[in-house]
């Protein structure tokens, strides 16, 4: 019969056990999802992945993501789930917004960060324009992670 206490109490603490790790997992999703970087246009929502490079501009673009299920339009865009955009255009074409500002659909489909890992990756995150006559480490594109990018002294 004592057998059957310690089962109970083993139950138990695997229970509270789960039930705690499972509420960290919950508290610590709804905080990435608030970090996340969301903008909107024309009262649709995106969510913002990271600046890429680009090997067919020869520069940074950034990736984002719709909220929400997009079809192609005609003369416009085919169907997608991920986008690419000069960060030019999308800084003057799209408003910053925070978690709380997205609609209930929206806050449905955006998912928790960061969607890259490096350990060795010592810069920031997003990239900055470069300023003219600069240049950037490899020479192309107008951005760099880099505050000041790397003179190369070699041709």
């Amino acid at each position: 019969l004592g057998y059957v206490k310690n089962l109970i109490s083993l139950g138990t603490g695997c229970v509270a056990g789960a039930t705690a790790a499972t509420a960290y997992r919950c508290y610590e999703r709804n905080e990435q999802l608030h970090a996340g970087s969301y903008v909107q246009k024309a009262g649709d929502y995106y969510q913002v992945l990271g600046h890429a490079w680009d090997f067919s501009r020869r520069d940074f673009c950034v990736v984002f993501r719709p909220l929400r299920h997009v079809d192609a339009k005609t003369d416009s865009h085919e169907a997608h789930v991920l986008a690419t955009s000069d960060i030019l255009q999308f800084g003057s074409s799209y408003e910053k917004v925070s978690y709380a500002d997205l609609d209930t659909a929206a806050k449905a489909s955006a998912l928790p960060g960061p969607f890259w890992k490096d350990p060795e990756w010592a810069l920031p995150a997003e990239t900055s324009p470069v300023a003219p006559g600069d240049g950037t480490s490899s020479g192309l594109g107008s951005r760099s992670h880099q505050e000041r990018p790397t003179k190369r002294s070699l041709s």
